[in-house]
């Protein structure tokens, strides 16, 4: 009678109080024996505090969560006055309306339940402090994302409804008249039904794939495009790519070829060119104000130096570099600067920002990480290249969960830097062969050979001297592969020009040629030539992580 009574007790306390205390009072563990209904009771009213908190501080955010989850009043198990709190504060989003404390007191004053207005049951003190002092409670703290609790509480809801329902049919087995085969048949039915219920977010039919297929390319029709994913000003990559989708890109290759140059024309690209796009750039090479020149360079044609310091007064380029400034300052709210002046960037902030931006903007949201080998991990035993892989591993997950294209750099050895990279040089790092859409390597031959034909003159301009740069598509998972497209790079401007189709063929014509030469003159220097390139091996052998 004593334990019954206590368990009462605690369960009275869960109920909200009157006006006069305003609050939820969790029971107190101090001096008790705790039971595990106690306990349940406690987290479940922990948890479905958390929610109304949360959601009376950031609507906005928590609110679109909750809706992206399909969480309503039904998934709250506990006190009577959580549900209902919770259904007026899910009306009031609904509705488009403030979510305050004077539309909640007017909405629960006028709803009504036995009799009596919502509001007297709750208590006015309690809705005035859900949004003034929302984190008071004990255990009760902010969060960003708002999606642990929420699973925390359906999984708690399951095993308590599968608890249900077995003890259930225990019974029914051991003392009811009827067929026992049938019994077993009703208790596996409601199982399965709960199991759907609960597993139908992540378990879908193929003809669930088809319609969202057909939805897919109705809109493309719409829009009139040839290719699925976004556009860029690389016309022949976006044709050989089917368009920049949302999957997992990896761009490498070796030191100073271009590979920042290469991602930050794409980021302009992609924020310019699509604007239903956000575009988040962690740039942990360059700090903001260099990557912020380049695309004011890319946005204007204005010389990258002249945009930094204009010392020299030049009328035509002044002007553009006004209006390039002006166009970089339109995409404030589509193009988002981040480097490392506030810190270091961990794995754990790029799913935050990414989850962040996506309920805080809408709309489609685009990621490119330079380099990738600088986002820190909590594990600091990793190897460099478990690091790697964990990583790739991580940022393709990012990627398929947010529905966001993901567009990183990673460097390449020194020793396969004075070459042309080839798919095999990733194979020791498994996790960046194997988890990105798309491999492109950026390489520019004329870094390694002054005499290589990959060079065009253009006389009277700044760039006289235009090296031509190739990206290979090393893996393409849904199209060709070993394509190579080719680039003028020009320095000043910082700035890649897409060369035309024709240059495109004559320029893969002339690879194998190259090749040719290259082998020829190796012969003719004898075996000594090939001494640099046994050093060259045993350093890479010896500090993999230094050579990126």
């Amino acid at each position: 009678m004593a334990k019954s009574r206590r368990r009462s007790t605690e369960q009275a306390n869960l109920v909200p109080e009157r006006e006069s205390s305003g609050a939820v009072a969790l029971p107190s563990t101090a001096g008790e024996h705790v039971t595990v209904l106690d306990q349940m009771l406690r987290e479940m009213a922990v948890d479905e505090e958390i929610i109304l908190a949360n959601l009376a501080f950031d609507p906005t955010i928590i609110g679109k969560q909750l809706r992206d989850k399909r969480f309503t009043v039904s998934d709250f198990q506990g006190v009577e006055a959580n549900r209902a709190l919770l259904g007026v504060f899910l009306d009031t989003i609904e509705a488009e309306e403030a979510l305050n404390a004077a539309n909640v007191t007017l909405r629960l004053e006028n709803e009504r339940k036995a009799g009596k207005p919502l509001i007297d049951w709750i208590g006015r003190e309690r809705v005035h402090r859900l949004f003034t002092t929302p984190f008071g409670a004990p255990g009760v703290a902010m969060t960003d994302d708002i999606e642990p609790v929420v699973d925390r509480i359906r999984d708690r809801n399951v095993r308590t409804q599968a608890r249900r329902l077995m003890v259930l049919y225990a019974e029914k087995i051991a003392r009811s008249s009827d067929d026992a085969y049938e019994v077993l048949g009703g208790c596996i039915q409601e199982l399965r039904t709960l199991f759907l219920q609960g597993s139908a977010g992540y378990i879908r039919n193929m003809d669930a794939h088809i319609d969202e297929m057909r939805e897919l390319v109705q809109e493309h029709r719409q829009r009139r495009k040839g290719y699925i994913g976004y556009e860029t000003d690389f016309p022949i990559l976006q044709e050989r790519l089917n368009g920049i989708q949302k999957q997992f890109y990896l761009v490498t290759g070796g030191v100073g070829m271009g590979k920042s140059t290469f991602v930050t024309q794409l980021a302009w690209d992609l924020a310019a060119g699509n604007p239903e796009l956000t575009v988040l750039y962690f740039s942990l090479d360059l700090n903001r104000l260099d990557v912020t020149a380049k695309l004011v360079a890319h946005a204007s044609d204005v010389p990258i130096d002249y945009v930094k310091n204009p010392y020299l007064a030049n009328v035509a380029f002044e002007q553009r570099r006004q209006d390039g400034l002006a166009k970089v300052a339109e995409m404030r709210e589509r193009l988002l600067v981040i480097d490392e002046g506030n810190g270091r960037i961990f794995l754990d902030d790029v799913r935050k920002l990414v989850k962040r931006t996506k309920l805080e903007r809408g709309g489609d949201v685009a990621v490119i990480i330079d380099p990738i080998f600088k986002i820190h991990v909590k594990n600091d035993r990793l190897n460099f290249n478990e690091r790697c892989n964990l990583l790739s591993a991580e940022l393709k997950t990012i990627s398929a969960v947010e529905g966001v294209t993901l567009i990183a750099t990673a460097g390449l050895p020194k020793a396969i830097s004075n070459r042309r990279p080839v798919r095999e040089d990733l194979e020791e790092i498994m996790g960046l062969l194997y988890d990105p859409y798309v491999v492109m390597f950026l390489y520019c031959d004329y870094l390694n050979d002054f005499e290589t034909p990959f060079l065009e003159w253009e006389w009277g301009k700044d760039n006289f001297m235009i090296p031509i740069s190739e990206l290979l598509i090393a893996k393409n998972k849904m199209g060709a592969i070993n394509a190579r497209i080719f680039f003028r790079y020009y320095e000043s401007y910082s700035r890649f020009r897409e060369c035309a189709p024709q240059e495109v063929e004559n320029y893969n014509a002339m690879i194998e040629n190259l090749e040719k030469f290259k082998e020829v003159k190796r012969k003719n220097r004898g075996p000594a030539s090939s001494s640099p390139q046994a050093g060259g091996g045993g350093r890479q052998s010896g500090g993999r992580e230094d050579e990126f």
